[in-house]
């Protein structure tokens, strides 16, 4: 199994650009902090408990964008030493936590679940480029994952809110990806029919 340092490495080898550090080791005041402003959010709004407005018959994607929609903001106006935002284009990080005092830009990614299974093997994607955090980040480079848990059955229900620090030498599963696009595949110079 690959850690976060390894494949941050690799794939920057693998883009063809001389690899820089893109993720370091959370500060131990730094972390508290981050967690206590939250705990202090969770807390004081009632987040879990609290039930989402959701649009009814949503898929569970759809649900799960509308979660994180409702949740970003209100932690963004309720947090007293950081402030959460969307993070500008597509890709990882989807928002960015900045510190307040120091500006100190932290990559965030939030995700929605509808159960928290420590047993779960399923496939939670981070990250398949390092274009967005070379242009938007700079060192220390601090990694968030914030996982809403959520319990569909009772209207959208916040059950939880996790934070896990990302380090450089947390395990990430790694699988080499292709895709194409429309475009991609307009311009290519394969054998296609269309009927």
């Amino acid at each position: 199994m690959k850690t976060l340092a390894d494949y941050y490495r690799q794939l920057q080898e693998w883009e063809g650009v001389s690899p820089i550090c893109l993720i370091s080791t959370w500060p131990e005041e730094f972390a508290l902090s981050v967690q206590e402003d939250f705990r202090s959010v969770i807390n004081g709004v009632g987040l879990v408990g609290m039930k989402c407005p959701v649009r009814s018959g949503s898929t569970n994607q759809s649900l799960g964008n509308q979660i994180q929609d409702f949740v970003v903001p209100l932690l963004a106006t309720e947090l007293a030493l950081f402030t959460l935002q969307r993070s500008p284009g597509a890709g990882y990080p989807d928002c960015e936590l900045i510190h307040l005092a120091s500006g100190q830009l932290v990559s965030a990614e939030v995700k929605a679940t509808s159960d928290w299974n420590p047993n779960d093997s399923s496939r939670r994607v981070l990250t398949s480029s390092s274009e967005k955090l070379r242009k938007r980040f700079s060192e220390p480079i601090l990694h968030l994952l914030i996982s809403i848990v959520y319990s569909p059955a009772d209207g959208a229900q916040i059950q939880s809110l996790r934070l896990d620090f990302l380090e450089p030498i947390t395990p990430v599963g790694v699988r080499l990806e292709a895709s194409v696009s429309h475009k991609i595949l307009c311009e290519g110079t394969h054998r296609s029919i269309v009927f």
